[in-house]
């Protein structure tokens, strides 16, 4: 094979070569950011304009179902303990994650706004 290179690859000896170990984020550390990412806004103007939309019409539209169509009273309990649930978990990241303070209110703003519009 005419087109063939020769890889050399150099392994370096064990006394001369001591690697610096990078350091890794700890678990709570990649949890906080991973939670900081997934709730930053989008940096681009549609993207943003969409979340904010969603984040108001759904809430909108699921509180006029609430209020208008006849649901069992299981169900009626059964989502009012996920929204409690969620009312918990929103309250421990806001307090457990200080970056995500401010964006946190703006979205609970806006799905607060949805519901009002939605009643």
């Amino acid at each position: 094979m005419a087109d063939e290179q020769k890889i050399v690859v150099e392994i370096p000896s064990e006394r001369g070569y001591s690697p610096v170990p990078t350091p890794q984020p700890s678990k709570v550390e990649q949890f906080k950011q991973g939670w900081a990412d997934a709730l930053a806004l989008p940096g681009n103007l549609p993207d943003l304009a969409l979340d904010t939309v969603a984040c108001v019409s759904i809430p909108c539209l699921l509180s006029s179902c609430w209020v208008i169509l006849p649901i069992p009273g299981f169900i009626r309990l059964a989502v009012l303990g996920v929204l409690v649930f969620a009312g918990a978990w929103t309250c421990y990241l806001y307090q457990a994650i200080p970056q995500i303070k401010a964006i946190l209110l703006i979205r609970v703003g806006l799905i607060l706004l949805g519901v009002l519009l939605g009643i």
